[in-house]
């Protein structure tokens, strides 16, 4: 007897070799198996997402939550998702969710400082950001918007120290990125 298709692990290398069409089909099967999975919900929201099809992901994301209210991760994507939509109230209250849940989740963190930024409250977001990064130190992304946040607001030394702390820790990931911050710190006089 054959061993039962793990639908969830083929759903997963779909979505990460970038094949929307065969990982919609094995969540869609899993769905018809059991629509009650958070998680199955939630990383079809990504799939979506990752298709540009934000409506459909906001609803997957909410579908996860409805059955964990307390999954963090959904809360997390779903924020993201708001987010993208220039929704920042709700987006800010989903990050708020997912670290009530979750009250070391850098990423939420991260996103949460986001949105205080991009609302003026650079205040918040430098305070949202160093909590990030006293949970995570090697953390590149909070180091990185930590600089901009500071590089933004006129502190030079902060932002020269979390750019160079984003390079130690960011180099190999963030290659792109890199160049930008490298480019920036000699505009600075810190190269």
């Amino acid at each position: 007897m054959p061993a039962p298709t793990d639908h969830f692990s083929l759903a997963l290398y779909y979505q990460r070799v970038g094949d929307f069409d065969n990982a919609l089909a094995q969540y869609r099967t899993l769905l018809e198996q059991n629509d009650s999975s958070p998680e199955v919900h939630n990383n079809l929201g990504l799939l979506y997402q990752d298709q540009g099809e934000i409506d459909d992901a906001i609803k997957q994301f909410q579908r996860a939550i409805v059955i964990d209210p307390r999954y963090a991760k959904a809360h997390n994507n779903l924020g993201v998702a708001l987010l993208g939509a220039g929704r920042l109230d709700a987006a800010a209250a989903e990050f708020r969710e997912a670290l009530a849940a979750e009250p070391r989740n850098v990423e939420s963190l991260v996103n949460l400082a986001l949105v205080q930024k991009s609302s003026g409250r650079a205040a918040e977001a430098r305070d949202l950001l160093q909590r990030a990064i006293a949970i995570d130190p090697r953390n590149a992304g909070s180091h990185y918007n930590l600089a901009v946040v500071a590089d933004e607001g006129g502190d030079t030394a902060t932002a020269v120290a979390h750019y160079r702390a984003f390079l130690k820790f960011g180099s190999g990931t963030h290659d792109e990125l890199a160049a930008q911050v490298r480019s920036r710190l000699a505009t600075l006089g810190s190269g």
